[in-house]
């Protein structure tokens, strides 16, 4: 079992609209909405793939009860820890002219003493039936930071491998102390290292970098360039399959879900690696964020094309 943990889930809606101008009332033709954050976008993925995931996330008013709704609706297995302080919306406007679409994101909500007791005492109990954990997303505050952290060392404390899929300075820390997996994008890595990733070799050198530090899965995506994945089994260039694009949102959610499901199966480090990448693709190819279909995905990993670094 996948435990996947949200700090800052959100009810992600979608407006679509027949044109968006500016300065103009704008009536949407359809309104989609989903639960949302990155953690239960993982476990989405990873149920899809036939694995079993639970989803760990404080929600809080009458957005959180939404979310929890809309999960339990799709079939997600919910750990929900109550707040006081409403969840976030994320609100996606879909332009059907042009296939263009904005993101908007709301803040986060602040968290008490007592409810961050109750997040961790979740966590630490959970923990114990979960063969993996994944910690994804942004945080809702900076004194989230400290929690995010202690996560991470109580599930290494408890010899469960975890991978981390949320950055700042804060991680660096997290970063250092020997993942089973991590995958910043390109922004992300100079955001918590400060380190540039401006060239491939610079690329090539952040992941070499992270296997140093004793990360065992390294991932660094590159947008529509792929992504470079250091192992033990060396370090490779990610050319993923070339598919339409309807929506880039929950791309490494879905590759990092790809993953689980590639430890869960015990496949060898190249076959996770194509896995990983197809799972990733099958994404791009759907609107809801990694809504993917396991069909989809098999006929997609022949199609990943690996090259040694």
């Amino acid at each position: 079992m996948i435990l996947t943990v949200t700090l800052n889930p959100a009810l992600d809606k979608t407006l679509e609209v027949a044109d968006n101008p500016p300065l103009a009332t704008i009536r949407a033709t359809r309104v989609m909405e989903m639960a949302g954050g990155k953690g239960i976008n993982v476990a989405r993925a990873a149920v899809r793939m036939g694995c079993e995931a639970r989803c760990l996330a404080p929600l809080g008013g009458r957005s959180g009860q939404a979310v929890a709704d809309l999960a339990n609706a799709e079939g997600l297995e919910l750990l929900a820890v109550e707040l006081t302080g409403n969840t976030r919306s994320a609100i996606t406007v879909r332009d059907r002219s042009s296939d263009r679409y904005w993101h908007y994101l709301e803040p986060g909500p602040e968290w008490s003493e007592a409810e961050t007791a109750t997040l961790r005492e979740t966590f630490a109990r959970s923990i114990r039936s979960a063969e993996r954990a994944v910690l994804s997303g942004s945080l809702p505050s900076t004194g989230a930071e400290e929690t995010a952290a202690w996560m991470v060392s109580t599930a290494q404390e408890s010899k469960r491998p975890i991978a981390l899929d949320s950055f700042g300075p804060w991680a660096l820390q997290s970063l250092q102390g020997g993942l089973w997996l991590t995958k910043p994008n390109l922004e992300e890595w100079v955001r918590t290292t400060g380190m540039a990733v401006d060239t491939p070799a610079q690329q090539r050198a952040a992941v070499s970098r992270m296997l140093e530090w004793g990360v065992g899965v390294a991932v660094l995506s590159a947008g529509s360039a792929g992504a470079w994945v250091g192992c033990e089994s060396g370090v490779y260039r990610v050319h993923p399959p070339r598919v339409t694009e309807v929506n880039d949102l929950g791309g490494g959610d879905a590759m990092v879900a790809g993953f689980c499901v590639a430890a869960a199966r015990r496949l060898g480090a190249e076959d996770a690696i194509r896995l990983a990448a197809a799972c990733g693709a099958a994404n791009a190819e759907v609107w809801d964020p990694c809504g993917i279909d396991a069909t989809r995905v098999d006929q997609l990993v022949g199609e990943v094309r690996l090259e040694r670094a």
